[in-house]
């Protein structure tokens, strides 16, 4: 009777397992997925093939990628939700300006899920691409949330993951990283913490209602990126979304004085470590 009880969460385990293993762009061979779901090759491909029959998945010879019907489920998902509808306009007008890819992410669980992507770099990995998730202390995303709720609030963090010698790696790191986003006016920077080579710069937009907690970031070159100005149009750009997300009419623009990143996100930015 176990048995019988245990199978259909079982088969459900293993349909999840091989969905969530469509992280990236790029198709996916059989022996691929099976071996990123660790789902038996001949189970996967009987999956797969039903979940072809019913559009969760297209096939095109020997490779898989998620079908029309997974795009349908994920755009019912940010249809309704107040902030991505926001966020699309100010996203393109922020790309068109900047040159640089923008990204908004959701806080989900102990990972920030990048929902949305205008541009296309970086993309040599799929921790970048839509859909993707990565590790709340590990992005800049994820701190400029984090620096918005107060400890109590916090999912349960993971230290030890480190893919640079600029990742923060300890409780002790992120603490100072978050006093750090708060002096800034809760923007957040990532200066090769995820990846060599590359800074992200992220603002918070908070919601009127339980809508979820999300990020806007722009994604960039370290050694081409404008820190001080980047800093100004994220911030801006996070306060726009705001105001459309909760009808707040737009008030007319007036100075304001920037704040400049600190000496220490300076050196981040030129290649320095701030475990010092």
């Amino acid at each position: 009777m176990a048995h019988i009880e245990e199978a259909p969460a079982a088969m459900i385990d293993r349909v999840a397992s091989l969905l969530e293993s469509f992280v990236g762009e790029r198709p996916l061979t059989l022996a691929e997925l099976a071996r990123r779901s660790h789902v038996p090759r001949s189970s996967a491909h009987r999956i797969l093939q039903r979940l072809v029959e019913l559009g969760w998945v297209e096939r095109k010879e020997f490779t898989y990628t998620l079908g029309v019907r997974m795009f349908e489920l994920g755009s019912q998902f940010t249809r309704r939700r107040t902030v991505p509808r926001a966020a699309v306009a100010v996203m393109a007008e922020l790309h068109r300006r900047s040159g640089l890819t923008v990204y908004l992410s959701m806080l989900v669980g102990a990972e920030i899920m990048h929902l949305e992507r205008i541009g296309s770099w970086p993309s040599a990995s799929g921790q970048w691409s839509a859909g993707a998730r990565q590790p709340v202390t590990l992005t800049a995303p994820g701190r400029a949330l984090l620096a918005t709720l107060s400890p109590d609030q916090w999912p349960e963090l993971h230290f030890g993951y480190a893919p640079t010698q600029y990742s923060i790696q300890t409780r002790s790191q992120l603490m100072r990283d978050l006093a750090r986003v708060r002096d800034r006016g809760g923007v957040a920077v990532d200066a090769q913490g995820t990846h060599h080579g590359v800074t992200v710069v992220a603002a918070p937009i908070t919601t009127m209602d339980d809508d979820g907690h999300f990020a806007l970031s722009v994604c960039g070159p370290t050694r081409a990126l404008d820190l001080v100005a980047t800093i100004t149009e994220v911030r801006n750009a996070a306060a726009t979304v705001w105001r459309v997300a909760n009808g707040v009419p737009t008030l007319r623009p007036r100075a304001v004085p920037d704040l400049p990143p600190s000496g220490v996100e300076l050196q981040l930015a030129n290649g320095g470590s701030a475990s010092g």
